[in-house]
């Protein structure tokens, strides 16, 4: 195994321990963590990252985008959108950092969508990407479906439009629809 696969797998552990210690302080949680993994960084590798813990009672998520791209929220009574934009650098960049908790509430039917760059900046043949544009035109479009269908359209949609060409980064989704 690698340095890199071995540091992500602390860390992952780290955040996990510091999770269970924090409760529902993601910004406490994410900054301890952050200490941790910034100090014994043997090659200043960082990760970015979003952290939320989602309360079903009121329908609330408190969070944390360590520099990550900011995941969208799609309004499912009109189709409008949310960045819930970065709260912090990204994670294990410095020991120091600190971290801002930014909270989002939902409403039945909006979709929230988290994403990597690799689907926005996935390329097609001709270099193009497919850009957040498109993904949000492919959120707003299925918004009544359930996040099942919300994510297969979206995946669907990226497909189309690389085709065939190489990609070069991983492509990875999370969909979660309010009822």
């Amino acid at each position: 195994m690698s340095w890199p696969h071995i540091s992500l797998a602390l860390s992952r552990i780290v955040i996990r321990v510091n999770a269970i210690w924090h409760q529902k302080r993601p910004d406490e949680a994410i900054r301890d963590a952050n200490a941790i993994i910034a100090a014994d960084s043997r090659s200043g590798m960082f990760v970015t990252l979003f952290y939320g813990v989602l309360d079903a009672r009121d329908r609330s998520l408190t969070f944390v985008n360590a520099g990550h791209n900011p995941p969208l929220v799609c309004r499912g009574a009109d189709a409008s959108f949310e960045e819930l934009a970065a709260t912090g650098i990204a994670f294990g960049a410095v020991p120091d950092a600190t971290y801002a908790a930014g909270t989002a509430l939902f409403e039945e039917g909006d979709v929230l969508v988290l994403y990597t760059d690799g689907i926005t900046e996935a390329e097609n043949a001709a270099e193009g990407l497919y850009g957040e544009d498109r993904l949000r035109e492919a959120i707003a479009a299925n918004r009544a479906g359930p996040a099942a269908r919300i994510a297969d359209t979206i995946l669907e949609s990226v497909h189309e439009f690389t085709g065939s060409a190489p990609q070069s980064d991983d492509i990875t989704l999370v969909v979660v629809r309010s009822e």
